[in-house]
């Protein structure tokens, strides 16, 4: 079991320093966009990118789920070629007619989302990226399935900075403003699927199989309504705030996001090692009691990002470089939304855990089930919390919608393969967590202060008896084997 736990941990290392890397442009670019931007065009940017997200859905169509499944399977050189050429071609032909048709009507489409075309160019924009994404998600994919983990890191690494130099030059220099952002994304997504050829070609040369090709349509079609629904509930709020709020609560609302997905990218970090883990584990005759450990040790790592962020983001979004802070003053208010957000984000990497017993059964007919009805209930918390809370509002209905995803896809999964997880263990860092927080919320706290209750977080997770004997050891014998 350790072993399992340590390559896992490895990975979601490896990955996780890259995919924060990789994803860490969006806290980059934050000081240049509310630095630069004013709030309502910082709006506008975040539909527009809202749009990008739900839109790559069906540039990819379920093909990433289904190949990363299948391709894993496959135990023949062969027969990976096979399934990389048909899912390969199969985006390939649905990218080009996406974006061509988008393109041509993107005059349409500006006016039916924004009621005039001055956006325009920017959807145009928008479909080439698209384009370059939809490529370049299959070669990714393969990487991540070989485990190559360095490889994949050092290409997104890549494409981060080439997109944090073209935004620096574009919106600073050149004064492009909205323009530049989107300008910036499509350079850096053509490059990086120039930079990802090798994969393709090592891969691209085997026959398209239509056999092939309908059963990773069986499987991959039910992951468009469940992962449309999961984005929807990351996006569709902008548009609810757009139309009760306005582009500028949009600005302010898509910043202390931004600031909140600190959580998100731990939780994608861990997403990317978690998926092959889990399926290359699931035949060990101890598998279920790693799961079980994965969920208690992830929900503490969990814990330790949100108390940090949660006690520092204010000292740190008015740090001052020269004229100019992390962040605009404009943008301050923003950060009330951060505890919310990441709260919202760690129900959704419960949500992420228990989605094994869906994958190790093939069940995946119950995901649209579940995510429908976390969608259904971020569409009426939007309704009726952004009139009452405004940003804060839409912030707790994603709450409340992955909330409801994670338990209704706990219960779902236990009925197909039953995981006896930790909740008293999980329950004792729950309140030790609500305690430390609520002291934070509830007194104004120094710096010093702050990096002090850190320090007791630790200490009361030993001494509630949260980290067990055993734990305690390995714990002890690493320290000693670091300062020796």
């Amino acid at each position: 079991m350790l072993d399992s736990l340590k390559r896992l941990t490895k990975n979601s290392a490896i990955y996780g320093i890259g995919h924060i890397f990789a994803r860490s442009i969006a806290f980059f670019l934050l000081p240049i966009y509310t630095n630069f931007l004013p709030t309502e065009d910082f709006g506008v940017a975040v539909l527009l990118l809202s749009l990008l997200a739900v839109c790559n859905i069906f540039y990819v169509y379920g093909m990433d789920s289904a190949f990363l499944r299948y391709f894993i399977e496959a135990e023949q050189i062969g027969e990976k070629k096979s399934i990389f050429s048909t899912v390969f071609y199969s985006i390939l032909g649905t990218a080009l007619l996406f974006s061509v048709v988008g393109y041509h009507f993107a005059d349409e489409l500006a006016g039916l989302i924004f009621g005039t075309t001055a956006h325009a160019e920017l959807l145009q924009l928008c479909f080439g990226i698209l384009f370059f994404d939809g490529l370049s998600a299959i070669p990714f994919l393969a990487l991540r399935a070989e485990e190559k983990s360095v490889q994949f890191v050092s290409l997104k690494s890549l494409i981060t900075i080439a997109t944090l130099l073209l935004n620096w030059i574009f919106i600073i220099h050149w004064q492009w403003g909205l323009a530049g952002i989107f300008r910036a994304n499509l350079y850096a997504s053509a490059a990086g699927f120039l930079l990802l050829l090798p994969v393709v070609f090592r891969y691209l040369f085997g026959r398209f199989s239509l056999s092939s090709f309908k059963l990773l349509m069986r499987f991959g079609l039910p992951y468009i309504p469940s992962t449309l629904a999961v984005i929807l509930m990351d996006v569709i709020d902008r548009f609810f705030l757009e139309r009760m709020a306005g582009s500028s609560a949009v600005g302010l609302y898509g910043a202390g996001y931004r600031l909140g997905m600190f959580m998100a990218l731990f939780i994608a970090a861990f997403r990317f090692a978690w998926h092959p883990f889990f399926l290359a584990t699931a035949k060990k005759p101890d598998a279920q009691a790693i799961f079980s450990k994965v969920l208690s040790y992830f929900l503490l790592s969990c814990a330790c990002v949100f108390l940090a962020i949660s006690y520092f983001i204010d000292d740190i979004v008015r740090v001052q470089i020269g004229k100019y802070h992390i962040f605009g003053e404009a943008y301050w208010q923003s950060t009330t939304v951060v505890p919310i957000v990441m709260l919202a984000y760690v129900f959704y990497g419960a949500y992420v855990n228990f989605v094994v017993g869906i994958h190790i059964k093939k069940k995946t007919q119950y995901l649209p089930l579940i995510t429908g009805a976390g969608l259904i209930a971020n569409i009426v918390g939007n309704l009726l919390l952004i009139p009452r809370w405004n940003i804060l509002g839409a912030a707790w209905a994603t709450v409340i919608s992955y909330a409801i995803m994670a338990l209704a896809l706990y219960f779902v999964a236990q009925r197909l393969y039953p995981v006896r997880y930790e909740f008293g263990r999980i329950a004792k860092l729950v309140t030790i967590v609500g305690v430390f927080y609520a002291n934070f919320a509830l007194l104004q706290w120094g710096f010093v202060s702050k990096l002090g209750f850190g320090l007791l977080f630790i200490g009361a997770l030993f001494a509630s008896g949260f980290i067990r004997p055993k734990e305690r050891q390995v714990i002890r014998s690493a320290f000693l084997k670091r300062i020796r």
